[in-house]
């Protein structure tokens, strides 16, 4: 091994370090309530060597988030799509989302919450953009799969019914104080109304022999 070859090793060794002490902190506390100085003292270092590595707390959240998309790109992966209508693949797909949130929670918020960082101007951030993009356009082509098998209606714009749709899921997942309060009137769980959400989604796109009673729209996307 060279020299510059050991040196990007151990670079990399203490991003991952820095990494490691600040997931557990952003997931405990959350990741409003963690500093640059408290990732310093769980790794017991000066605050200046975290800027060796990262530009800013924003940047090692990313590096969190990156950590996420993979996990629950695995899982989309792992997803056994085989004889599967568009409509069907994504109402699995959804599923799958949930199983995410429900098993990593913690990732679950990274992945979220980074989605509101400004995309470009950090490696992290690139290759955050860059899984994200894969999982979008996977869903996007679900949703034309769907309209050219005919389980989808030839009216819907699968970027708009992917944006809507990943908008209601993100919705169903991160609950108000009021929601949950009437949840808990009406005897509702997450997970109940995260399903009812899916339904809602997959019946707006559905074309009328995918939803037997359903009516069809004329207007069609250019």
């Amino acid at each position: 091994m060279s020299r510059a070859e050991r040196k990007e090793r151990e670079r990399e060794m203490r991003r991952n370090e820095i990494v490691d002490a600040a997931e557990k902190l952003f997931f405990s506390r959350g990741y409003e309530n963690v500093t640059m100085d408290d990732i310093a003292r769980e790794l017991e270092m000066a605050r200046a060597t975290l800027y060796l590595s990262f530009r800013n707390k924003e940047d090692i959240y990313a590096a969190v988030a990156v950590r996420a998309s993979k996990i629950v790109s695995r899982m989309f992966g792992a997803l056994d799509r085989e004889g599967m209508t568009g409509l069907e693949k994504i109402r699995a797909v959804g599923s799958v989302y949930f199983e995410f949130y429900r098993q990593y929670t913690g990732y679950y918020m990274a992945y979220y919450h980074a989605g509101m960082f400004d995309p470009d101007g950090s490696p992290e951030r690139e290759e955050l953009k860059r899984i994200r993009t894969d999982s979008f356009r996977m869903v996007v082509e679900a949703v034309k799969e769907g309209v050219r098998d005919g389980s989808i209606r030839d009216d819907v714009s699968p970027e708009a019914a992917t944006l809507v749709m990943l908008s209601m899921s993100n919705n169903a997942l991160n609950l108000s104080p009021v929601t949950r309060m009437y949840m808990e009137k009406y005897g509702l769980t997450q997970e109940e109304l995260y399903e009812h959400t899916m339904d809602m989604m997959v019946r707006s796109v559905a074309s009328a022999a995918a939803t037997p009673g359903g009516n069809r729209r004329t207007k069609t996307w250019n």
